[in-house]
């Protein structure tokens, strides 16, 4: 995002924070994520609530006559914030919003002591779609909403919790032109962003074991001076040692890599 949407996106999520300290989180979250899903849906009106140079009680208007029957008061509030906000991009509008949204589910699931599992199921189903292709495919397909929602449900129900299921149905219904893993990789960062803290995406060439994590762990934390959230993947191709990735800082400490550099001065 560029800079003026940036500063709009903090202002939505200040809201958002602010509605979620008054009311149901879940209840907020999942109203939040219907807006988005109609926006996803419909081009010309996401166009008409990003444009600056409509007035923002114009846009405001549009909202209540569109939504006033169909939501909360708490919604309604933050899509008029949202609006009334200046946006480099239209996507910009559409995806703060969403990060509202999915911010609320992962307080309400941090309210109950469950944050931790919901990133951890959110992030392994991703991964799921990684190596399971056909999952993949007919979640990224153009198959209809309650399809989607079956096979979800038949994968998850009993097995995941219900914000993970909603953040899962929410990415794979409304994808908003990215793939199904790719957006809820977009979401494991605003769960892990909801404590404060970062993700750390970790290649290994074999499993870590439990010590092993803890250190890697700890010494990463004193690194950045924040806990972060692990997110270990194997990899055998990366021979020994770790390669880390903060957002878009890279910390490679691995044999190939070593190996990568002597080649790489040898053939200067």
């Amino acid at each position: 995002m560029l800079q003026s949407s940036r500063l709009s996106l903090q202002t939505v999520l200040e809201t958002a924070n602010s509605e979620i300290s008054r009311g149901d989180a879940r209840e907020f979250g999942e109203g939040v994520l219907a807006v988005v899903a109609v926006l996803a849906e419909n081009v010309a009106l996401r166009k008409i609530l990003a444009d600056s140079s409509e007035s923002a009680e114009k846009k405001q208007q549009l909202l209540r006559t569109l939504f006033s029957t169909r939501t909360t008061d708490a919604v309604l509030r933050l899509a008029e914030k949202a609006v009334g906000l200046r946006w480099a991009r239209t996507q910009d509008l559409v995806t703060s919003i969403e990060v509202a949204g999915v911010t609320a589910i992962a307080a309400h699931a941090q309210a109950e002591g469950r944050l931790g599992q919901v990133e951890e199921e959110v992030f392994r189903f991703a991964r799921l779609l990684e190596s399971d292709h056909d999952l993949a495919r007919a979640l990224d397909s153009d198959a209809g909403a309650e399809t989607k929602r079956e096979l979800i449900a038949n994968l998850l129900d009993g097995k995941a919790h219900r914000a993970t299921i909603t953040l899962i149905e929410q990415a794979a219904v409304h994808p908003r032109g990215l793939r199904v893993a790719i957006a809820l990789d977009q979401y494991s960062d605003v769960l892990a962003a909801r404590q404060q803290r970062s993700v750390a995406e970790v290649t290994v060439a074999a499993p870590l074991s439990e010590s092993q994590t803890e250190r890697l762990q700890a010494a990463l934390a004193k690194a950045y001076g924040r806990e972060l959230v692990l997110n270990v993947q194997i990899d055998p191709t990366v021979i020994g040692g770790a390669r880390v990735q903060v957002g878009d800082e890279v910390m490679n400490a691995t044999v190939a890599d070593r190996l990568a550099e002597v080649h790489r001065r040898l053939t200067r």
